[in-house]
C-alpha cells in the first residue's frame, strides 16, 4: 500500500489550530478581546536595529575570543617557552588566578549589596498605605461606577488589561464569610 501525498493535502500546521481547543470550545491562543489599555499606552517598542550592530557584535566576539586565547596561553605555557618566543615582560602567573577570583568575589558582593539595598532601603514598611494604593494604578472602581456584583465578576475572570482591584474587594474574596466565595 502506497501513501500518496500531494501539495493540496493538509499539513500538520494547518491541522493544529483545530486540534488545540480548550474544553469550552474556545481556541487557545486567540485574544478576541480588544485591549484598550495597551493601545492607549505611551510605551513603544523600538524595532530599529542599526546596520553596524552585526559588525560591532562580530568584532567584539573576535576580540574577546582572542583575549581569552591569549590569557589561556599566558596561564598554561611555561615561562621558558614564553621567553623563547620573545615574550619576557608579563605579569606574574599569580594574577592569572587572582583577577578572576577578585571579579567573582566582587560579583557575589554586588548581588548581596543590591539585594540588601532593595530589601532595606527600597522596601516599604508593611503598614505603609503605599503597599495597597498608588497614584499610577488604574483601580477598577475609578474607571466606572460598578455595583458589588459587577466587581465580583472581575475577580474570577481573566482581564484584558492590568486592573487594580480595591483591597477591600480582595479581602472580601479571600477572607469573606459570605457563601458566594
Amino acid at each position: 500500500m502506497s501513501l500518496n501525498i500531494s501539495i493540496s493535502s493538509p499539513t500538520l500546521s494547518s491541522l493544529l489550530p483545530s486540534l488545540i481547543r480548550s474544553e469550552s470550545g474556545i481556541l487557545l491562543g486567540e485574544n478576541s478581546v480588544s485591549d484598550e489599555l495597551a493601545r492607549d499606552s505611551d510605551v513603544t517598542v523600538s524595532t530599529t536595529i542599526t546596520p553596524q550592530a552585526e559588525y560591532k557584535g562580530f568584532a567584539s566576539h573576535v576580540l574577546f575570543c582572542f583575549a581569552v586565547i591569549l590569557w589561556l596561553c599566558w596561564c598554561f605555557l611555561p615561562d621558558a617557552l614564553l621567553n623563547r618566543l620573545g615574550i619576557d615582560y608579563y605579569p606574574s602567573k599569580w594574577w592569572a588566578l587572582a583577577v578572576p577570583a577578585y571579579v567573582l568575589v566582587l560579583m557575589v558582593y554586588g548581588y548581596v549589596a543590591l539585594w540588601s539595598y532593595n530589601r532595606e532601603s527600597l522596601t516599604l514598611p508593611l503598614d505603609d498605605i503605599r503597599n495597597f494604593v498608588d497614584d499610577s494604578g488604574v483601580v477598577l472602581t475609578s474607571v466606572k461606577k460598578l455595583k458589588h456584583t459587577e466587581l465580583d465578576e472581575y475577580c474570577f475572570k481573566p482581564t484584558n488589561g492590568v486592573w487594580d482591584l480595591p483591597i477591600v474587594t480582595v479581602n472580601n474574596v479571600l477572607y469573606g464569610n459570605n457563601g458566594a466565595f
